[in-house]
């Protein structure tokens, strides 16, 4: 303010020589362009270099004012910018000429094109008249006429904001208007309207301030009142505000309070604080934004969500932005939290959020689970903000819900450094058991690779069968640990190049619509040509516990091992799920030890049978209706074929026909009989055995 007042001390010195000038000689007809080198000259001396290369003359109508053409002026020293106009007015006060007294009324400026380093360094421009208020004192010893500018308006001008090493950004349609102008303490009418383009941007974005001001130059302070301000054509979402606010030049400080408006159809509310306005500015306070819609936003919002609210406490620099005591709701989800980000390179992101529950809109039969990821994009949008920087992000949900999957005390871990993400923990409660996730993405490389290892602990089968697949035949509780690879960019490309390894186990295994002991008992009455028995049995199979390993390989899931057990009964198997055919092969072998399959089975006497490996070949499609068959293998029903004719065989030929001790070629028909008997084992259990 020191500056713009010496600044108009200038001015004001050389409009009172061209009003007296004009007063002394008008009747003569003095040139006013006559005082051009004087004033050029005047103004170097309070280090402002001016340029009238247009033309002074006197103007009476309208009002009696000396008109100025073409004129520049620039003083850095002097705290002003470049300004250049094609016409100003200074307008004299008829009446005070009455009483030998000149005043200056209005000064009107059209075309200016003001060039500033900062938008202070242009505002200053307005602060100009109300200055030459102060000079009065002054010169009134030197001067015989009064200072008293009611009234600065520029029209059709504009702005340009030069900063070094980028575009120069535009503010084009400026047009300025103050009235009642002084510099005692009392409050003046102000109106600003100006319009700019953003490259983002389709349509002009138009800015609007009407305010009473007050200007204290002792004080270094200029305040703001009952500001109105408004901005339309950013995203077509306009933005309506009222509000105080002061600047205070000793503290270098701008304070916003009272802040209260309309953002689309949100109400916004709020206190700001600026410090170190000329330096290095830095904000804080506190904002508040209710009701925000989202179809207002231009955004791709979450299906089935409608409006957002957002409260906080913030700070922000060059260096960094804080959001503290942060409070989000999205519809009825409610989630508080912090966020720290460090903009000095390398950056660095620190954010944490806690919610309570959290459900996703429910996905029709033709949407895939990755495009309920979009609700992720808040949460994870900080990170586009790195630029190869550190970040950290936490995030507590007490449940999540997403169609009919149910998951409580979800916590989520991630770290990230440049390109690679690590998620050292993705953990939670679901179907009555808990999971826990780790992973590592690498984006260095143009297709990005993953490595990650899954724990499920305690997963209830039949609730999670029944959810996921239609499928409420198998109960019991899993657990697996698993580890493995991928790569792609895609969630297709992701599950379809998945490598990896692991062990499961599953506790009180129950299979219904089978009964694979009453099945054993069955194939082994047909092989000892016994009569089955008549007992009831139940339509299910509850195992010991089943254990083995398993493996991921290019879309197919492979089981090298497993075991379990069903009385006295061992069963073990391996096979292969085909997940991009949807099918499944697998053999199974079952091991009678003893000669009762269990207490209430039944009883096996063939020692052909017991502590022997029967297998079984298990074969179908997903889509098959009770899942495919389970069948004898056919190597080992040929192998047990062949033993039985050989026993057959061995049989006939160690007997004498009618006591007869030479060997009489073999009866044929006792193998051929066999035969038919292993044949009727084969298509008895052909209807359906372990189904």
């Amino acid at each position: 303010m020191l500056r713009l007042l010496k600044l108009f001390f200038a001015l004001s010195f050389l409009l009172g020589l061209v009003a007296v000038g004009g007063i002394t000689y008008l009747l003569v007809g003095v040139d006013p362009n006559t005082y051009k080198p004087e004033l050029e000259k005047l103004a170097h001396q309070n280090n402002i270099e001016l340029s009238i290369e247009g033309d002074l003359r006197w103007s009476f109508y309208p009002n009696l004012a000396v008109h100025a053409g073409t004129t520049s002026l620039s003083g850095k020293e002097a705290g002003i910018p470049d300004i250049h106009f094609e016409q100003a007015d200074f307008i004299l006060d008829w009446k005070a000429l009455l009483s030998r007294t000149i005043r200056l009324r209005a000064i009107t400026i059209d075309g200016a094109n003001i060039r500033a380093e900062s938008v202070i360094e242009a505002a200053s421009v307005a602060a100009l008249p109300g200055a030459a208020a102060s000079t009065q004192t002054s010169l009134s010893t030197e001067l015989p006429f009064e200072l008293a500018i009611d009234k600065l308006a520029l029209t059709n001008s504009r702005i340009v904001l030069v900063t070094p090493g980028a575009p120069d950004k535009r503010l084009e349609q400026l047009n300025f208007t103050s009235e009642g102008l002084n510099l005692d303490g009392k409050p003046f009418l102000m109106t600003l309207a100006v319009s700019t383009t953003l490259p983002d941007q389709p349509n002009p974005i138009s800015i609007a301030l009407n305010t009473q001001l007050t200007l204290q130059l002792e004080e270094q302070q200029a305040s703001l009142s009952n500001a109105k301000l408004t901005i339309n054509g950013f995203n077509q979402l306009p933005l309506s505000l009222g509000f105080n606010a002061l600047y205070d030049g000793q503290k270098d400080s701008l304070t916003l309070n009272t802040i209260q408006g309309k953002l689309g159809s949100a109400d916004i509310k709020g206190n700001v604080t600026v410090v170190k306005l000329k330096s290095s500015p830095a904000v804080a306070g506190e904002l508040s934004l209710q009701n925000l819609l989202l179809a207002e936003l231009p955004i791709e919002a979450p299906d089935g969500f409608r409006k957002i609210n957002i409260q906080s406490q913030f700070s922000a620099s060059e260096q960094s932005i804080e959001l503290n005591n942060l409070t989000l709701s999205l519809d009825d989800v409610n989630v508080g939290g912090k966020l720290s980000l460090k903009l000095t390179s390398p950056r660095q992101l620190e954010m944490t959020l806690n919610g309570d529950r959290l459900t996703l809109p429910a996905s029709n039969e033709n949407e895939s689970g990755s495009d309920q990821t979009g609700l992720l994009t808040p949460i994870l949008a900080p990170l586009a903000l790195l630029e190869g920087g550190k970040g950290h992000i936490e995030l507590n949900l007490a449940s999540l819900t997403s169609d009919d999957i149910h998951i409580e005390k979800l916590h989520l871990n991630l770290f990230t450094n440049g390109k690679v993400v690590n998620i050292t923990d993705l953990s939670g409660q679901v179907f009555g058991g808990r999971f826990q996730v780790t992973t590592k993405a690498d984006l260095r490389n143009k297709v990005p690779s993953v490595t990650f290892s899954k724990q499920l602990v305690d997963i209830d089968l039949h609730q999670t069968l029944s959810t996921l697949a239609e499928q409420s035949d198998v109960r019991g509780t899993l657990s697996m640990d698993f580890s493995g690879t991928t790569n792609g960019d895609t969630q297709e490309t992701l599950t379809a190049n998945v490598n990896g390894r692991g062990k499961f186990s599953v506790k009180n295994l129950q299979v219904d619509n089978i009964n694979v002991e009453r099945s054993y008992c069955e194939m082994a009455a047909l092989i000892e040509k016994k009569p089955t028995t008549n007992q009831t049995w139940p339509n299910s199979t509850l195992l010991s516990d089943l254990q083995g390993d398993i493996q991921w390989r290019d879309q197919h899931i492979l089981l090298p091992g497993f075991t379990t057990g069903l009385g006295n009964l061992a069963i073990a198997g391996n096979g292969t799920i085909f997940l991009d055919k949807e099918t499944y092969d697998m053999l199974i072998t079952a091991n009678l030890h003893g000669d009762h399959t269990s207490e209430t089975g039944c009883l096996v006497k063939s020692k052909r049978i017991q502590n022997r490996d029967i297998p079984l070949r298990c074969r179908g499609s997903f889509s098959d209706d009770g899942g495919g068959n389970c069948l004898p293998d056919s190597q080992f029903i040929s192998q047990l074929l062949q033993e039985k004719l050989q026993n057959v065989l061995f049989d006939k030929l160690l007997k004498k026909p009618d006591g007869n001790t030479t060997t009489d070629s073999p009866d044929t028909s006792a193998p051929e009989e066999e035969k038919d008997a292993n044949q009727q084992v084969i298509e008895n259990l052909l209807k359906g055995i372990f189904r």
